[in-house]
């Protein structure tokens, strides 16, 4: 807890955060709040390819003359829980096995070697493979970065949780017969919390990527599920005709990026 603290009382200090959590709040708000207030309901309508600003379109229309602000936002509910609900799942695997493979050599051994197997494929390739056998979906985009970044978040925590170990009051909580759980639960994952800060700022930002991506190949999320990956792929055919169609969510998707890479570095600055 006295670790947590002094994370957050620095960060509260710090003009990037602020500037990052600003980035993060509207994104979220939007993502979230945005479509339930919105008054224009995602359904066609007979203003096709309507500039930003006309009929009450404030970022105008698309093909089928539908709102492209509220598309975007149902994109950008679909980017939040993806990243946030992949992200976690991957965390807890990740972490889970980082830990015990730093606690036993025997099971290091075996699970680092499978971390670096998986680890040998780049992260959107890896992705794709996996799309590819489970078919489409939100459930499969979920899955395929949860076993993307299970070795990621394996390999960041097993060092930072062996060198946690090695330390004296590891030695005194087994001389009293602490459990190897409340050790590796109560003591050392506690002592790495800052590492994994980071490490899941980052992975937010690229779980938005790696889904944008998939869908914009075709082999993520589905229509008529909202996604910016799927919006890009609608509308680069009219890049020079209606070019908003392709810049409201391509900004979108920096715009959350921007933000989990800035709270990131800020966390790595103040460790």
């Amino acid at each position: 807890m006295k670790i947590s603290s002094r994370i957050f009382s620095n960060l509260s200090k710090r003009m990037d955060v602020a500037i990052a959590g600003t980035f993060l709040v509207i994104f979220v708000v939007a993502g979230f709040v945005g479509p339930l207030i919105l008054n224009q309901p995602y359904q066609m309508s007979h203003f096709y390819f309507a500039p930003p600003g006309t009929h009450g379109y404030l970022l105008g229309t698309d093909k089928y003359g539908r709102s492209e602000l509220t598309r975007v936002l149902w994109g950008m509910r679909t980017s939040l829980v993806v990243s946030f609900t992949s992200v976690s799942g991957a965390t807890l695997i990740g972490v889970g096995l980082g830990v015990v493979a730093a606690w036993s050599k025997p099971l290091d051994l075996l699970i680092m070697r499978l971390m670096d197997v998986l680890m040998a494929f780049p992260s959107i390739l890896l992705a794709i493979g996996i799309m590819a056998m489970v078919g489409p979906g939100m459930s499969s985009v979920i899955e395929a970065i949860v076993i993307v970044y299970i070795p990621i978040f394996a390999r960041v925590v097993r060092g930072p949780a062996m060198t946690e170990l090695s330390k004296s009051y590891v030695e005194a909580a087994q001389s009293i017969g602490a459990s190897p759980f409340r050790i590796l639960s109560r003591h050392v994952v506690v002592n790495i919390i800052p590492i994994l800060l980071v490490q899941i700022s980052i992975a937010l930002g690229d779980a938005i990527i790696i889904e944008a991506a998939l869908s914009y190949l075709g082999l993520g999320i589905s229509p008529p599920a909202a996604s910016l990956g799927a919006l890009l792929l609608s509308g680069q055919s009219f890049m020079f005709t209606a070019p908003w169609l392709v810049l409201a969510p391509g900004i979108a998707i920096a715009w959350a990026v921007f933000g989990f890479n800035l709270l990131g570095d800020a966390l790595s600055q103040s460790k």
